[in-house]
């Protein structure tokens, strides 16, 4: 068989050497394994562009493909030519019509709105939510971008006559409990800390871990009391209860899911809040000095929160980091000049001992102030971070214009122990 006639048998879609093969021939088998391609080079010398189609395996005829427009389907019209692609339908134009023609900034109009969750029982999360996320004003840390709102609640502002009144009516109760004595005072540390406790674990189980609930409860609320009972050497005996029976927890079934993750939560939310919030039942341990240093710890970090706050607001325009998006720089320096001044007039007016009078002065309570100022935006920051890794915005909703009992703790947190190991290393307790 010549190369001619074995190239009209590889396909009767093409046109070989200007003859138009028998539709009715039978084309002639090619033995398996061998390429449609080993034919003589002069097969292809009337049309380089035409080749043989080669999605088949060569054991017989090769089925014609129908491209309108060329050569390869018998008794067409239209000349040879290139493919012509299929236009597409009313339907699929539609769908392509309201798509702008080149790339858009997030901000202009006309942009492609971005996908959301596809989980029907959760909220939609758009771009904005994800980038501009933040605890938020309702929150209560108080130093970010002037009128900045945040995506949880739908650009929603803090409500400020709400948030001043709950202030005011935490810093009375807590003065009244000092002014009663320190055991109404440790009742309230204590019943703090618990309800913090409710929250953080409550949080980290809608996160989707499995924490030890009761006894992370329990190890928080023992803590303090331990701590008032036994002082510092109660610490660590609690710590090491929480995890041996932490471990107990998770081996005799109850807790059966994550037990990695779930006893790492609870042993931290003990640490962070039991052993932190611990201090202010410490400093109660000491009487009547006792009651100054957390006096003091309280006052100072009200004030950075507060200076926080309106500074903030009023000219916030450099953000602080990406734990929290909607602090500012300006916040912060404001706050921290608040919570020293606060500091400075302590000293003036000689009040609380042991901090501001006898065995302190004026440059002890300026010390401690600077360093609350120093721990307590970290705490703030902290708490943040961890609300930000767990996808939520407040850690609870019992305080109206605040959020939760944690929101509004998270920097005393971190006050706490610093005022107390300030006044050791200062030697005024």
């Amino acid at each position: 068989m010549s190369d001619e006639t074995r190239g009209e048998n590889v396909s009767e879609g093409f046109r070989i050497g200007g003859a138009q093969p028998d539709p009715a021939a039978e084309p002639e088998d090619v033995a398996p394994g061998r390429s449609v391609f080993e034919v003589g080079e002069e097969m292809f010398a009337a049309d380089d562009d035409l080749l043989p189609h080669w999605s088949e395996p060569p054991t017989g005829a090769v089925p014609q493909v129908e491209v309108p427009g060329s050569a390869a389907v018998p008794g067409s019209a239209e000349p040879p030519g290139e493919p012509v692609l299929m236009e597409a339908g009313a339907d699929e134009m539609e769908v392509w019509s309201d798509l702008p023609p080149s790339p858009q900034w997030a901000e202009s109009e006309g942009s492609v709105p971005l996908v959301g969750t596809q989980d029907p029982n959760e909220q939609a999360v758009t771009g904005d939510d994800f980038f501009v996320y933040d605890e938020g004003a309702a929150a209560g840390a108080g130093y970010g971008m002037p009128g900045a709102p945040t995506a949880a609640s739908g650009g929603e502002e803090r409500d400020m006559p709400m948030s001043v009144v709950v202030g005011v009516a935490l810093a009375a109760a807590i003065l009244l409990a000092m002014a009663a004595g320190p055991a109404v005072t440790l009742i309230v540390v204590t019943v703090a800390l618990g309800l913090a406790a409710i929250e953080w674990l409550n949080a980290v189980r809608l996160a989707g871990y499995q924490p030890a609930v009761l006894l992370g409860l329990a190890g928080v609320v023992a803590m303090p009391l331990a701590v008032y009972w036994r002082g510092e050497a109660a610490i660590p005996v609690v710590c090491v209860l929480t995890v041996v029976f932490g471990a107990l927890w998770y081996l005799t079934g109850i807790g059966v899911e994550g037990p990695l993750r779930g006893l790492g939560t609870t042993v931290f939310g003990v640490v962070y809040i039991g052993v932190l919030g611990s201090h202010a039942a410490l400093m109660l341990t000491l009487g009547d000095h006792g009651t100054g240093l957390l006096t003091t710890a309280i006052v100072v970090t009200a004030g950075y929160d507060v200076g926080g706050l309106f500074v903030g607001r009023a000219a916030g325009r450099t953000p602080l980091s990406s734990a929290s998006p909607a602090k500012t720089l300006e916040g912060l320096l404001g706050g921290c000049v608040v919570a020293v001044g606060a500091g400075v007039v302590m000293g003036v007016l000689a009040a609380p001992a042991p901090v501001a009078d006898s065995p302190g002065d004026l440059w002890t309570a300026i010390i401690m102030a600077v360093a609350i100022a120093i721990a307590a935006p970290i705490g703030d920051l902290a708490e943040s971070l961890l609300k930000r890794d767990l996808g939520i915005k407040n850690m609870g909703a019992i305080l109206p214009g605040h959020g939760g009992v944690l929101d509004r703790i998270d920097g005393l947190l971190f006050a706490l122990p610093v005022t107390y190991y300030v006044a050791l290393i200062a030697d005024i307790i």
